[in-house]
């Protein structure tokens, strides 16, 4: 009797525990929907049904995937296949943006975040659906506003600034001094309010991702030498003495030339700015454990301590007396910041000996960011990458996203580093950004063509235009560009774009590639040769050249009449990554003369009774002679 009551209490708790998880669920003002491993809805809260129209019996036992536009369905299954594989918490946030599809037919955003849940052998997944329809059309008033601050107040004021600049200037005269004295407070307003302008929309550019970072090597010492004589004037004005510190090093970066002389301005101008007449601001740079750091030194009052927490926030000024009177938009530290997060960097200050703050600048060294370009986790069972980009937060988002796919990822962060690394290792695709200093991805790519190690490996483009390659007067027929990802890149599709295209078959089947415009034939041939090789079927030469690109084949079988081409045209470009010719069957209706071709080893008629045998046992013996060969003469 104790054990049964053991039992209905434990069932009681489990009963009560469930019930607790659904009211849960039911409250919950997000849309949440429960997939099985098949991608059937088994679950479905109340706000789900208020987002897509369906009631809840409407949904149960339905594919997921009708929740999303018919356009977008095959897509999603493909990344729901990729996923089941490598389940992980994609939380809201750092998931995907999709189109959602209400049952009259109408599409609004949404935001999904995927949280993989174990539950015995059936393998669940709950995703946390939000309607991001009013953060999206919040996001295009602001953008809208941007555009109204930039065109309709930066332009009349800049050119009022000017005027009343050439005024005071004489322009129109001399002016009595009453009226030069007003003027002079209207252009120090005016110029006053281009500045904070400008500040907004610097700040907004670099939030958004709208500001493209030209990442370079570069000495610190001499940018800073640089900005230290480009600011002389502006000390001059306060009576402030600038230097650079004797024994500052040379401290080679990566980073944005211009951003980095904005930060090194912004921080200049305050030290000056906050500095006693006939004082010094010194700069100091030092290397120490793989990082540059550019310090900045006055000797002003301080910060005070109330002010330090919200030092670089925006619109932030501290209310000690003189820092009004400075003046200021209370948005160049933020800026600051920013920029130096955005260089892969941390900006920071403290109090010295003596009085006075000290702002500096830490950044990765060279030695620091040459080491990370080699991908340290480098496995040798997994396909190793190169990708060509020059923004450190997008080259390592990609390595981080692409390593649970098996990906290795090694950085070349200009033209020339790419075709140094091209030569000296193997890789199994190669990832170009078009935006490159020193060059642009269309030569980079052209340059990679050329080399032997490279003339048949994948490469994809990453590129912020969608329509690189329709516009510009470029060449880019000859590229062999597997597909162009547009920024902000997709994790997700760029590893399933890499998995297609990189033959990791550790089973080491051979590869066939069969041509041929009858889709039924097609799959026929599939069918019978399954249990023998991975089979590749197209169905026109142009098909056919894109998969030659992404895989290694070790036999083509190939129809002659391809609706108003021949397969014969495609006889010279089948060959391996080494130039030998692709063995090559043909299996057509239609005859050709072809015994002094060696490449062709049997010539079958499709149409024939016992044609699928006679290709199956052609194909077997030409595998039978590739598996009798050496390891290192393989095709």
């Amino acid at each position: 009797m104790v054990g049964i009551a053991q039992i209905t209490r434990d069932l009681s708790l489990e009963s009560s525990a469930e019930e607790k998880f659904r009211l849960a669920v039911e409250a919950c003002p997000t849309g949440m929907v429960m997939t099985d491993g098949a991608g059937r809805i088994v679950l479905a809260n109340t706000e789900t049904e208020r987002l897509f129209g369906y009631r809840r019996d409407e949904l149960i036992g339905q594919s997921i995937e009708m929740l999303l536009p018919e356009r977008l369905r095959n897509a999603h299954r493909q990344h729901r296949d990729g996923f089941s594989r490598r389940p992980e918490i994609r939380r809201l946030g750092k998931s995907r943006n999709l189109l959602g599809y209400h049952r009259d037919g109408s599409e609004f955003p949404i935001e999904i975040g995927l949280y993989p849940i174990r539950n015995g052998e059936d393998p669940l997944v709950l995703s946390v659906i939000v309607d991001i329809g009013e953060r999206k059309r919040m996001e295009r008033l602001k953008d809208e506003f941007v555009s109204t601050v930039s065109h309709e107040l930066r332009t009349p004021l800049t050119s009022i600034a000017g005027s009343l600049g050439l005024l005071i200037g004489g322009a129109a005269g001399t002016l009595p001094e009453p009226a030069a004295r007003l003027i002079r407070i209207a252009q120090s307003n005016s110029q006053r309010l281009v500045r904070l302008i400008n500040d907004i929309l610097d700040i907004e550019k670099i939030e958004s991702g709208q500001t493209v970072f030209k990442f370079k090597r570069l000495s610190a010492r001499a940018l800073v030498e640089q900005v230290i004589e480009a600011n002389r004037g502006y000390a001059d004005g306060f009576q402030v003495r600038v230097r650079l510190d004797a024994d500052a090093t040379a401290g080679e970066v990566y980073a944005d030339p211009d951003r980095l002389a904005q930060v090194i301005t912004n921080l200049l101008s305050n030290a000056i700015k906050f500095s006693p007449p006939g004082d010094e601001v010194v700069v100091a740079i030092n290397e120490r454990d793989d990082t540059v750091r550019i310090a900045i030194r006055d000797h002003g009052h301080g910060i005070p301590n109330e002010f330090r927490p919200r030092i670089f926030e925006k619109f932030a000024q501290a209310d000690a007396p003189d820092a009004r009177q400075k003046g200021g938009t209370g948005l160049g530290l933020s800026i600051v910041k920013q920029i130096v997060t955005r260089l892969g960097g941390t900006v920071g200050f403290e109090d010295t000996a003596g009085g006075g703050t000290v702002f500096y600048v830490a950044l990765p060294g060279w030695a620091q960011v040459a080491a990370r370009e080699i991908d340290a986790e480098w496995s040798l069972h997994g396909a190793r990458i190169l990708l060509c980009e020059d923004n450190l937060d997008t080259a390592f988002a990609l390595r981080d996203g692409l390593r649970p796919f098996g990906f290795s990822t090694d950085f070349a962060h200009s033209p020339a580093d790419a075709i140094m690394r091209a030569q000296a290792t193997r890789y199994d695709a190669v990832l170009v950004d078009l935006d490159l200093p020193d060059g642009n991805g269309i030569s980079l790519i052209r340059e990679l063509r050329e080399l032997p190690e490279i003339y048949k490996t994948p490469i994809m483009v990453i590129s912020a235009d969608a329509g690189w390659d329709k516009g510009g007067g470029l060449d880019t027929s000859h590229l062999n560009v597997l597909e162009c990802i547009q920024k902000p890149v997709n994790v997700d599709r760029v590893a399933q774009i890499l998995d297609r295209a990189i033959v990791r078959d550790a089973n080491g089947r051979p590869q066939i590639m069969h041509v041929d415009d009858d889709q039924d034939v097609l799959e026929i041939v599939a069918q019978i040769l399954d249990s023998t090789a991975s089979v590749v079927s197209v169905d026109s030469i142009e098909e056919a050249r894109r998969a030659l690109l992404v895989h290694h084949f070790d036999l083509a079988i190939l129809d002659i009449s391809l609706g108003g081409a021949s397969g014969l045209d495609l006889l010279p470009e089948l060959r391996s990554r080494k130039g030998t010719p692709i063995p090559v069957i043909i299996f057509s209706a239609h005859s050709a003369e072809l015994k002094g071709n060696p490449q062709v080893e049997a010539n079958l008629n499709k149409s024939s009774a016992g044609s699928l045998t006679d290709l199956l046992a052609a194909v077997h013996d030409r595998l039978m002679l590739r598996s009798a060969r050496a390891p290192n003469e393989a095709v």
